[in-house]
């Protein structure tokens, strides 16, 4: 697995998975492919991490593979910013996978689109009619908050509030809601432990609803509010981004032209069993490109 906020993500709106998913792909590429989909998200899926795992490949061959894959569609790698509640902006890299292969116009539209996800700031669109608002004329709802403060002189006769009270202290029982507390919770707090004579009941319960105040409950760790408002496309194999460089089907020049250089010399094929650091393990690949190709109702052929 990946850092935590990076590695695999999976593209929306896929095709559900069938054995024919990478049929239109060599058999190495369709291997790979297979092998990336069933991984789980925030998995590491490098070129590196993938030579790891797939015995049968050097780290050329898996490179190789992942640029075919990203030239056909089924991978991009994309710089995302989020701002993290309470502690500031983070870049982090995340390469998604689609199942289903798309051209270069969808991806840009959804680099566009994630950019834009839970920004904060933006403003509501001019004609939008805001949940809870009153129309002219009706009278607004009571909240809990005004409901507890109401029904506090039912319980104990000394605190009873006019309305123009209730409203004035209503805020701040709203926070002490907001809080974690009940309105069961809130009303016991406040008619508990009076003193022998309450002389303003609004005065008195403000300083007990001021003086009080429960502290501000710690959010979990999956409670935390992320928010992306930034997205760069990367190169699939370098920390070059669209903001430096021109990426043609998601890989700079530069690595293009290594990989380009690596095939024509040959040294994208099969690790030789003389270079394995542990013993070929073929059912991550062969296996599955047999049972792929079977299903698409295609030979096997010698090529990778």
């Amino acid at each position: 697995m990946a850092k935590a906020g990076f590695g695999k993500r999976h593209a929306p709106d896929e095709a559900p998975r069938g054995a024919a998913d990478f049929a239109h792909l060599p058999t190495r590429e369709a291997a790979i492919a297979a092998y990336v989909d069933r991984l789980p998200e925030g998995a590491a899926i490098g070129y590196k991490v993938l030579a790891e795992e797939l015995a049968d490949y050097g780290q050329q061959a898996c490179r190789s593979a992942l640029d075919r894959l990203t030239r056909e569609g089924h991978l991009r790698r994309i710089r995302v910013q989020i701002a993290v509640e309470g502690s500031g902006l983070r870049w982090v890299t995340r390469t998604f996978f689609s199942r289903t292969a798309r051209d270069a116009a969808w991806w840009r539209q959804y680099i566009r689109f994630i950019r834009g996800v839970d920004a904060p700031g933006q403003p509501a669109p001019p004609d939008e009619v805001r949940p809870g608002e009153p129309e002219p004329g009706v009278p607004a709802p009571r909240s809990e908050a005004y409901t507890v403060l109401a029904g506090l002189g039912r319980r104990e006769p000394r605190l009873q509030l006019s309305e123009g009270e209730c409203v004035a202290l209503e805020e701040l029982v709203k926070e002490w809601l907001v809080r974690g507390l009940g309105c069961e919770q809130v009303s016991q707090a406040l008619v508990s432990g009076l003193p022998a004579s309450v002389h303003s009941a609004g005065a008195f319960l403000r300083t007990r609803l001021e003086n009080k105040m429960p502290p501000v409950p710690q959010p979990r760790k999956s409670e935390i509010r992320e928010e992306i408002v930034g997205a760069l496309e990367m190169c699939a194999f370098c920390d070059e981004d669209e903001s430096t460089t021109t990426l043609v089907d998601g890989v700079c020049p530069g690595c293009r032209a290594d990989i380009d250089r690596d095939e024509a010399n040959g040294a994208t094929g099969d690790v030789p069993d003389t270079f394995l650091a542990r013993p070929r393990k073929r059912t991550d690949v062969a296996a599955m490109v047999a049972e792929l190709r079977a299903a698409a109702g295609r030979p096997a052929g010698p090529g990778r």
